[in-house]
């Protein structure tokens, strides 16, 4: 059932010196569609996206999922280094180097975040590996039957052309010509394809992703996945509900054969069991079991 949110309640706006009739307008859109993204700071505009949509609705979602995958090349990556969970899940920046952070869809330098998807291949594409490549794949589950995830959209029009995902967003309706505004605006830059060596495209919907997130209440975004065409969603999820309510229950290791306008993806192991801890779900141990001969026959194909 969705509910309607308003920005700028709820503490989702640090900024409360500005007043409610201080909208955005298709002025401000041109305004940030000139902005220097590359030389702007995420909190600069961040600070611009609260400053204009106070009152801005949007809708908002209980949803409680099972079999949310992640991915990973694990290409030069140790054994040792895959003998728990903590390999699948999202990356604790402040055990890893600066040299490897970097900007993405909702997280900004150093922010831990976990992305992941309820398709295989959404997963898979956005990853992108290269031939010969290793990767690890992980499907995470809810701790508990009865959890429920409090989630924003970002990207609406685009996730109501698969009804069949997004049944709920189907009759959606915007309440004013400027929520729909800022929704045409924020779809846009969640949909931005970036190649490597422009992250700096990211700030917009990172600012975006701050501003939904900075409410406690909410610990999800849900977003179509630009590498699947928009027709897969990807759901990222705060680092910390993954570590209080998610776990890893499988685990499965693909070597990838990428030739012309197709993945394939050959078995090389798989986790034959996950012993949980239950003090940190992400210190269970896996105990990987190589694929049979014949197992590896039974390849995953997916088509770019």
């Amino acid at each position: 059932m969705l509910i309607t949110d308003k920005i700028g309640y709820s503490n989702l706006n640090p900024y409360p010196s500005v007043t409610n009739n201080n909208l955005m307008t298709r002025k401000l859109k041109d305004k940030l569609a000139n902005l220097d993204f590359r030389h702007s700071s995420v909190e600069e505009i961040e600070k611009i996206f609260s400053n204009e949509i106070l009152g801005h609705t949007r809708p908002t979602i209980n949803i409680s999922p099972d079999g949310l995958f992640r991915a990973r090349i694990i290409t030069n990556t140790k054994e040792d280094d895959l003998q728990t969970t903590k390999s699948i899940w999202y990356p604790n920046f402040r055990e890893i180097d600066q040299k490897y952070h970097q900007l993405n869809r909702c997280s900004d330098i150093g922010q831990n975040f976990f992305y992941s998807s309820n398709y295989l291949e959404a997963v898979i594409k956005e990853l992108n590996p290269k031939n010969g490549d290793l990767i690890i794949i992980g499907i995470f589950h809810k701790k508990f039957p009865e959890t429920k995830i409090r989630s924003q959209y970002a990207g609406i029009e685009a996730l109501k052309t698969n009804p069949k995902e997004n049944s709920e967003l189907k009759g959606y309706k915007y309440i004013s010509e400027s929520d729909k505004i800022i929704e045409e605006y924020v779809s846009s830059k969640f949909q931005d394809k970036v190649a490597e060596g422009e992250e700096y495209k990211y700030k917009p919907s990172i600012a975006f992703s701050n501003i939904l997130l900075k409410n406690e209440c909410i610990d999800c975004l849900i977003y179509p996945s630009v590498a699947s065409d928009l027709k897969s969603v990807n759901y990222g999820i705060k680092a910390n509900f993954v570590d209080k309510f998610l776990y890893c229950q499988s685990t499965y290791i693909y070597t990838i054969k990428k030739s012309g306008n197709e993945f394939e993806l050959i078995p090389n192991k798989y986790g034959k069991r996950i012993v949980f801890d239950k003090k940190d779900a992400k210190n269970s141990i896996i105990e990987w079991k190589e694929n049979k001969a014949s197992e590896k026959q039974q390849t995953i194909k997916y088509c770019l």
